[in-house]
């Protein structure tokens, strides 16, 4: 029982400083990015997990929080928007007859709905910046290591399976993307963490595949 806990542990760590390296730089974040602490915190706990040689390298770093801003800026600020509902059809309800209902690339698709509904039901709020974009992987993120300590396992096995299965499109246009590395290298390493975390939960279907990224 302890081994779980300790799992779940180092696993809610993980998906909580990989969520930060999804939000927007910010000075706070880059002061423990610029001195490793986030990157050695990841690769320990994740060690918990796999033989370090094995982990997916995040090598491709920003040497400046402009520079990290500006990264963020022309990937996932636009190009490669890592929001949930952009990769999905916007609803699957075939009574809706709006022109885009069955389209991708809109924000507030049923995914959207589906995590501020969970967010209201635990009385979580919605940071401003994503009133519009609740299905942030950000959020998405926080969620699962919130789980991970609170919930059963029906809901955890559940989530894995509703909101992440977007992530191989998503790293697909970041690795379209070309130039720095930095951001698909930190979306193979969260699909790596994944891919464990649903063996454990008895996922059969793989919800995403991991390549290496590109080398520059």
């Amino acid at each position: 029982m302890g081994a779980i806990l300790e799992q779940k542990q180092s696993a809610s760590m993980i998906f909580s400083i990989l969520a930060d390296l999804y939000k927007f730089p910010e000075s706070d974040i880059w002061e423990d990015f610029s001195c490793h602490q986030l990157l050695d915190e990841l690769r320990r706990y994740a060690s918990e997990w796999y033989e370090s040689n094995s982990l997916v390298e995040i090598t491709d770093l920003p040497t400046g929080l402009k520079q990290m801003q500006q990264i963020y800026a022309e990937s996932l600020g636009g190009p490669a928007l890592p929001v949930e509902s952009v990769y999905k059809e916007w609803t699957a309800d075939r009574t809706c007859n709006l022109p885009f209902a069955r389209s991708k690339g809109y924000l507030l698709g049923d995914s959207a709905l589906h995590i501020r509904f969970i967010l209201e039901e635990f009385e979580i709020e919605i940071p401003e910046n994503y009133r519009n974009t609740p299905d942030h992987l950000a959020i998405l993120l926080e969620l699962l290591a919130f789980f991970l300590l609170h919930a059963k396992s029906e809901l955890i096995k559940q989530f894995l399976e509703d909101h992440f299965d977007w992530l191989d499109e998503f790293a697909l246009r970041l690795e379209e993307l070309g130039g720095t590395q930095f951001y698909l290298q930190v979306t193979r390493f969260l699909q790596q963490m994944l891919k464990k975390l649903t063996s454990i939960y008895g996922i059969e279907h793989n919800i995403f595949t991991i390549r290496n990224p590109v080398k520059n």
